[in-house]
C-alpha cells in the first residue's frame, strides 16, 4: 500500500506542478515515423511514445527488455530466457513463445520472435505504438509495435563507452566515415558480460551467466536533398547464456540453484541483413525494404537437447503521398516467408518443421475536412498460410490458410496549435497456424487467428507555452478466439478458447519546471479479464479470471536535476526513477503470480568536457526480489527471478 500511495503522490506532483518555468517543449519539434510516413508527434491520432538516445542512456536502457522502464504500460517478462519473453501491452499477452503480441522493428525490418529482446545498437530513438496496429504492420502487431530507428549521421564520428558494475561489464564502439557528403559507412561493435546472481550452493559459483557480442556494418548512399537514397547492412549477434534458471520458489530470497540439476545452456546466433531504398518524385516517395534473418538456438534444459532454427525473409514496397494539401497517405504490398525447425536430440529423436507465409496489401489515408478536423481511414487485406511436418513417436503433415481484414478509422481535432484530441477504432491479429513445440498428436490440428478490436479516445497537448507535454488515452479492447494452451503438462496444445476484454487509461507527461529540472511520469491502469474461457480438455471454467502477465497498474516516474557548479565547464546532474508494477498472474487459473512491487534507481552524471561523460548509478537499489515466471511441478513451485541490484559506473566519449 505504501508503494501505491507513494506512486500516486509523485505522479500527481509530476502532472500538476505549477512552478516557475523556463525551458519549453514543442510538439512540432518531435517527429515520428509510427504511421510509416514522417509526421509531427502532435498530429498523430493514436497512442505513441518516443524515447531518444539520450533518454535511453540516462535510464541505463541497453536492450529491448529494458524498454519497460521508460514506456507506459509495457511489460516484458523473461519466461526462462530472453529468447522466450512475453510482451504485454494494454492487458494483452501471449502464452505462445512463437506467436507474440508485439512486433519489434529495426529500421523497418521485422525481427524474429526468438530475437525480440536484442541489444540496442547505435539507436537514435525508439517509438512505442500502443494498441492493435494491424492495418500498417499486419500479423503480431496485435497489442502494439516497438519501432527502433538507428542513427544515420552525416559526419565523421567515433563514439565509445564502457560500463562496469557489481555484476556486468559492457562496452560499445560506433564509428561513421563519409565520402563526398553522399557515401557513408557505419560500423558498430557491442559486448556484454553478466556474471550472474544465482549461486550453486555446492560450489559457490554463479550459474546464470550471459555473454553477448554484436557487430554491424552498414553502407549508405544518401546525397543531401537528393531524390534517391539506399542503405545496406549486415549484422551479427552471438549470445552464450546459462540464464534459463528455475529456482524453488521457497528459495528465491537466497537465489539458490537447485542441487543436482544439470546446468542449462542457451546459445543464440543471429545473422541479419537488409537492403532499403527510397525514391522521391513530386509529392510521392517510393520505398522498398528487403530483409533476411537467420536465428539459430542451441538449447539444453533438464537434460534435454532442443536446437531450433528460424529463417525468415520479407519484402515490403510502399508509396507515400504528401502534396502539402488536405490528403496524405501510404499504401503498399508485403510478403514474408518463415521456415522454422525444432529437434529433440535426446532419447527418441523428434523433429518438427513449420513453414509460414504472409502476404498483404495495405493502405491508410488522412484527409483534412477543415483546418482543424481530419479523418484517417485504412485497411489491410491479409492471407496467412502454414505447413507443418512432424516426425517422432508419431508422424503427421498438415497445412492451413487464413484470410483477414484489419480496418482502422480515426477522427482527429486540433483544438489549439498545441492540443489535439482524437477517437480511434482499429483491429489487430495474431496469426493462425500450428504449435511449434509439438507434444501430442492433437498438435496436428491448426488454431485460428486471434483478433482484437480497439476503441480509443485520447489527447496530446503542450501546456503553459510548451512547459508541460502531456498525453492520455482511454481504451477498451475486445479479443476473440483466444489462443491458449489447454490440457495438462506435458501434453498441452494450443486451442482457440473464449474471449477476453481489456479496459484502461494511460497517462504520460514530461515537465520542465526550470532550466535545471526535468520530470517524467507515466501511469497506466486497466483490467483484463477472460469474459468466457472453459478448458475443453479439463472442463475447468476460468471465466472472469485475470489475463496472465497483465498487471492492473504500472507507474514510472523519473527526474533529472542539474546541480549548479563552477568547478568545471561541464554539467553535473542527479537522476532518479521509480518503477511500480501491480500484481501479475502467471497462469489462467490465477493460482501463481507475483505480488505488486516497486524498484528505485539513482544516478550521478557529469560532463567532464564536451563529448565526455561519466556516470555512477544504481538500478533496483533496494534489491527487490521479484518473479518473472512460475510453474508448478507436483508439490513444488519453480520460478524465474528478475534482475537484482546493479551498482556501477559508465564512461562515454564522442570524437
Amino acid at each position: 500500500m505504501f508503494s501505491i500511495r507513494y506512486a500516486w503522490i509523485v505522479t500527481a506532483l509530476v502532472l500538476h506542478s505549477g512552478a516557475a518555468f523556463a525551458q519549453t517543449i514543442q510538439l512540432d519539434e518531435v517527429r515520428v515515423t509510427a504511421n510509416k510516413r514522417d509526421q509531427e508527434l502532435g498530429r498523430v491520432d493514436g497512442a505513441v511514445s518516443v524515447q531518444t538516445a539520450d533518454d535511453l542512456q540516462r535510464a541505463e536502457v541497453k536492450n529491448v527488455a529494458d524498454l519497460e522502464k521508460v514506456f507506459p504500460g509495457l511489460v516484458i517478462r523473461q519466461r526462462g530466457n530472453r529468447a522466450y519473453s512475453t510482451f504485454t501491452v494494454r492487458g494483452m499477452s501471449s502464452p505462445d513463445f512463437y506467436n507474440p503480441t508485439v512486433q519489434v522493428y529495426v529500421d523497418g525490418v521485422p525481427q524474429s520472435d526468438a530475437f525480440l529482446t536484442q541489444e540496442l545498437v547505435d539507436v537514435e530513438r525508439v517509438e512505442f505504438l500502443r494498441g492493435p496496429q494491424g492495418t500498417l504492420y499486419g500479423r503480431n502487431a496485435y497489442s502494439g509495435v516497438i519501432n527502433i530507428i538507428t542513427r544515420r549521421p552525416r559526419a565523421n564520428r567515433v563514439l565509445g563507452g564502457l560500463t562496469a558494475t557489481n555484476r556486468t561489464l559492457s562496452g560499445h564502439l560506433y564509428a561513421t566515415g563519409t565520402y563526398r557528403d553522399a557515401w557513408f559507412m557505419d560500423l558498430a561493435v557491442r559486448g556484454f558480460d553478466d556474471r550472474g546472481q544465482i549461486t550453486d550452493p555446492t560450489t559457490g559459483n554463479k550459474v546464470d551467466t550471459v555473454k553477448t557480442w554484436s557487430g554491424k556494418a552498414q553502407w549508405r548512399y544518401a546525397p543531401f536533398n537528393g531524390p534517391f537514397d539506399a542503405t545496406f547492412y549486415v549484422a551479427k549477434e552471438r549470445m552464450e547464456s546459462r540464464e534459463e534458471i528455475y529456482v524453488l520458489d521457497s528459495q528465491i530470497n537466497q537465489r539458490l540453484y537447485p542441487v543436482g540439476v544439470p546446468y542449462p545452456l542457451l546459445d543464440r546466433d543471429t545473422l541479419s541483413s537488409a537492403l532499403s531504398w527510397n525514391y522521391a518524385f513530386g509529392p510521392f516517395k517510393l520505398s522498398s525494404i528487403t530483409s533476411y534473418q537467420d536465428v539459430d538456438l542451441d538449447r539444453r534444459l533438464f537434460g534435454s537437447h532442443n536446437p531450433e532454427t528460424t529463417k525468415s525473409w520479407s519484402q515490403e514496397v510502399r508509396v507515400t503521398y504528401d502534396a502539402d494539401g488536405p490528403l496524405t497517405g501510404v499504401a503498399g504490398l508485403y510478403y514474408q516467408d518463415t521456415g522454422f525447425s525444432r529437434s529433440q536430440l535426446t532419447g527418441l529423436h523428434r523433429r518438427s518443421e513449420v513453414d509460414s507465409r504472409a502476404a498483404a496489401a495495405f493502405g491508410e489515408f488522412s484527409y483534412a475536412l477543415t483546418d482543424r478536423l481530419a479523418v484517417t481511414a485504412g485497411g489491410r487485406v491479409s492471407r496467412d498460410e502454414a505447413d507443418i511436418r512432424y516426425r517422432g513417436a508419431f508422424s503427421f503433415d498438415n497445412s492451413a490458410s487464413f484470410t483477414g481484414f484489419q480496418p482502422k478509422i480515426s477522427l482527429g481535432y486540433q483544438v489549439t496549435d498545441q492540443t489535439r484530441v482524437y477517437g480511434l477504432v482499429s483491429r489487430g491479429y495474431k496469426a493462425g497456424g500450428f504449435n511449434h513445440a509439438v507434444s501430442t498428436i492433437a498438435d496436428a490440428d491448426p488454431y485460428l487467428p486471434e483478433t482484437a478490436t480497439n476503441y480509443e479516445v485520447g489527447a496530446r497537448s503542450s501546456f503553459w507555452n510548451g512547459r508541460l507535454l502531456f498525453s492520455g488515452a482511454v481504451y477498451h479492447i475486445d479479443s476473440k478466439d483466444k489462443q491458449i494452451y489447454v490440457g495438462v503438462v506435458p501434453n498441452m496444445v494450443i486451442r482457440n478458447v473464449g474471449e477476453a476484454s481489456s479496459t484502461g487509461v494511460e497517462l504520460e507527461a514530461t515537465l520542465r519546471p526550470t532550466d535545471l529540472l526535468t520530470l517524467n511520469g507515466s501511469m497506466t491502469y486497466g483490467v483484463s479479464r477472460f469474459d468466457r474461457f472453459i478448458d475443453p480438455t479439463t472442463l475447468l471454467d476460468y471465466s472472469g479470471n485475470r489475463v496472465p502477465y497483465a498487471p492492473d497498474m504500472t507507474v514510472h516516474l523519473s527526474f533529472r536535476q542539474v546541480i549548479p557548479q563552477t568547478w568545471w565547464a561541464g554539467e553535473l546532474a542527479v537522476t532518479g526513477a521509480l518503477h511500480y508494477f501491480g500484481k501479475t498472474y502467471f497462469d489462467e487459473a490465477n493460482t501463481l503470480g507475483q505480488p505488486a512491487y516497486t524498484m528505485f534507481d539513482l544516478g550521478l552524471e557529469a560532463e567532464l568536457r564536451k563529448g565526455v561523460t561519466f556516470k555512477v548509478f544504481g538500478t533496483n537499489i533496494g534489491n527487490e526480489i521479484y518473479r518473472t515466471y512460475s510453474y508448478r511441478a507436483g508439490p513444488n513451485i519453480f520460478s524465474n527471478i528478475g534482475q537484482g541490484r546493479i551498482v556501477g559506473a559508465a564512461l562515454r566519449a564522442t570524437l
